[in-house]
């Protein structure tokens, strides 16, 4: 019993290491669960959110907990959510103009506390409501079908199986008249599809001659503008940052095989916008042309080479 108790105590103190030095909070990011007490098998979702200033010209989500299996102080991981980028509560610092969040959905299997700044949960066994007694499993009993409530309850299965056989016997019957008719004369034109950069930079002229930007409609145009240049890097590098966040997609972009310039700028041109969407952060007519100009830059050099 002691050995077991001091390998629990050695389990539990390198897991705080882990804590405190893997996830390296600023004082703006905030714990929050939608409960404090949580049962043996029962579910929790822990909170962490990342209070932006619109103001911070580079962001990072290294602050957040790099948890993947088990939370220190003895939380199983069952589902990680985000992170999101979402508009700051009335209830939030002023300080705040927009806010990252992450949510992990999590459940214990042992009894004491899981610490987190500003946020304890109490793990406890799942008891009744009377004694106190463990839950048990409810006692099965064995039912005795008759002949007819057998073949009644096994009806609809008969025939959901007919039905199943009656389209694949359809499918297979037009799969064959399809196949045995005779192809046409005529051949089809091959789609004529044009290249990620010519597509890219067609939209950006476009954009850039709209200037919609000089007419009050500076959110509506950087939400064109990162959505062409996240289509681009879609198409031209094999990649999927149409449906991540600013910061998931810089994340991307670091890891692609271009020159550091062109990284920094097409960051920042992200960067920007998102402060213009979230934060409402009103940003001078020249930074708006500068953020597509350089998207237009970034296009131009990262295009693939054109083969005669």
């Amino acid at each position: 019993m002691k050995y077991g108790a001091a390998i629990k105590v050695v389990k539990y103190a390198v897991l705080a290491f882990l804590f405190l030095s893997g996830s390296e909070s600023t004082s703006q990011v905030e714990f929050t669960s939608d409960t404090g007490r949580i049962g043996w098998g029962e579910r929790a979702t822990i909170t962490a959110r990342l209070g932006v200033s619109a103001s911070d010209n580079i962001l990072t989500l290294d602050s957040f907990p790099q948890w993947t299996d088990t939370i220190p102080g003895g939380l199983e991981i069952l589902e990680t959510i985000g992170p999101d980028t979402v508009i700051a509560q009335e209830t939030d610092p002023s300080e705040w103009d927009y806010v990252i969040q992450k949510s992990w959905i999590v459940t214990a299997w042992d009894s004491g506390f899981a610490n987190f700044p500003g946020l304890q949960i109490q793990k406890v066994p799942t008891r009744t409501n009377g004694k106190n007694e463990l839950v048990v499993h409810a006692e099965i009993i064995d039912v005795q079908w008759t002949t007819s409530e057998k073949i009644r309850r096994a009806m609809p299965y008969v025939i959901a199986l007919i039905i199943l056989l009656a389209i694949i016997g359809l499918g297979y019957y037009f799969y064959k008249k399809y196949k045995n008719k005779p192809e046409s004369s005529s051949l089809t034109e091959p789609e004529n599809i044009l290249p990620p950069h010519i597509v890219a930079l067609q939209k950006l002229e476009n954009l850039k001659t709209r200037e919609s930007w000089l007419k009050g409609d500076e959110k509506t145009f950087q939400v064109d503008l990162s959505q062409i240049i996240r289509e681009y890097i879609d198409r031209r590098f094999g990649v999927s940052s149409l449906d991540k966040t600013s910061a998931e997609a810089v994340s991307i972009i670091r890891l692609l095989d271009i020159s550091e310039a062109d990284k920094m700028s097409l960051n920042s041109a992200l960067m920007l916008g998102d402060q213009i969407k979230f934060a409402k952060f009103k940003a001078a007519h020249d930074m708006h042309l500068k953020s597509l100009n350089d998207c237009i830059e970034f296009v131009q050099n990262t295009k693939e080479n054109e083969v005669d």
